[in-house]
This record gives structure tokens, sequence and C-alpha cells, in this order.
């Protein structure tokens, strides 16, 4: 049973006044729970005014002893959805200039030459495959001879 003289609330710790620093960093840090008291003194101070900056910021924070850093700053605005998002990137138009006119010119030389030998690019390749095919069929050749003296090799050892 419970003593009438006995106040529950003396075992729970005092709280700061609710419009003191410690009580709002209190309730911050419920609110975001595992962040740093830099971001969440950002975010109390974004809350006032979303335009704020990290010069204007360190001053204050300064006053109550948090390191600040622009990351901090960052992460609040993340987490307030203040951040800006990035312009979709287009592709540019090409520039037309002299560097770009010789790649173009070279390449051009390239294509014709290419077609004055008779030789294309899919003729070069299939001659690769045609020289991988042939190296492959000799090496099988000379296996199966391999392992036909083994046989032959065992054949005699077991007296057939």
């Amino acid at each position: 049973m419970t003593d009438p003289e006995v106040d529950v609330t003396d075992s729970e710790p005092a709280r700061p006044p609710a419009n003191t620093w410690e009580a709002i960093l209190e309730n911050l840090r419920r609110r975001y729970p595992g962040q740093k008291d830099s971001v969440l003194f950002c975010i109390y101070k974004l809350q006032q005014n979303p335009d704020l900056t990290i010069r204007e910021l360190k001053p204050e924070a300064d006053l109550h002893q948090i390191p600040m850093a622009g990351r901090a700053l960052h992460s609040a605005k993340g987490l307030l959805g203040l951040l800006k998002e990035a312009p979709s990137v287009q592709p540019a138009a090409p520039i037309m200039n002299t560097a770009s006119d010789a790649m173009r010119h070279r390449r051009e030389r390239r294509a014709a030459a290419a077609a004055d030998d008779g030789s294309s690019i899919e003729e070069t390749v299939l001659a690769a495959v045609r020289q991988i095919q042939s190296s492959a069929s000799q090496q099988t050749d000379q296996l199966r001879a391999a392992v036909r003296q083994a046989i032959a090799i065992l054949q005699r050892a077991l007296g057939d």
C-alpha cells in the first residue's frame, strides 16, 4: 500500500522549466533520438527561421557550448525537409569547336581508311573468332591424343 504522506513524483528527477534550453534540448532528444546536440540546436533554430546560416547560428551555439559545423546545419535541414533539391541534370547541347571538329575529322579519316583496305570491324572480329576456334580445336585434338595414349598404357599395364 502507498503511504499518503509520500509523494510519488519525488522519485522522478525534476525537469527543468519548459522555456529553458535544457528542457528544449531534452524534448528535441526525445523527438529526434540519436542526433547530436549540434543538429538538435540547428533544428530548433531552423524551426524559428529556416533561412539561418552557419555564421548566424555559431555565436549562440557557442553560448550553449555546442560545437557547430556546417554538417550539423545540413543534417538539420534534411530532417526538417528544408533541403533544396538539386536541379535535374540535363545533357548539354554539343559544343562545336575546333577540338570536336578535329576529333570528328579523325573518326571520318579512320572510317575511310578502313573502307579502303577492304576490312571492316566485322571482318576483324570474325578473323579473331576463327583464330580462337582453330586454337581450341588444336588443343582438343592434342587432349584426345593424350587420353588415347593414357588408355593404351593402362590397358598394357593391366594385361589386356
